[in-house]
């Protein structure tokens, strides 16, 4: 069973399946991840039809404890990314991801 799905293996899926060469199926799939990350940082939220729609939510500062040390830290504020599916996105992955 496969866990990790690198850059690289997608890029020769492209490569396979379309016919661009690797380097034209580098590009291609940079500029999308540079467009959706362009959008995130832009609108805080996109949505792709018939996968999902992510959102950017802020995070409060909060305390924090570290089990390993038994101290106590603030955890700072920062941005994190939440992904929700669509309901064809879960129809899909619940009738053919068996």
């Amino acid at each position: 069973m496969r866990i990790n799905l690198t850059k690289k293996d997608i890029i020769n899926s492209i490569y396979m399946q379309i016919g661009f060469s690797k380097k034209i199926s580098e590009n291609l799939f940079d500029d999308m991840i540079s467009e959706i990350v362009e959008n995130l940082i832009k609108y805080k939220k996109l949505k792709i039809t018939n996968f999902g729609t992510f959102v950017v939510k802020n995070k409060k500062s909060r305390p924090g404890y570290n089990f390993k040390t038994k101290e106590t830290k603030i955890i700072t504020e920062r941005n994190v990314v939440l992904f929700k599916p669509s309901k064809e996105f879960k129809k899909f992955i619940n009738e053919y991801g068996q």
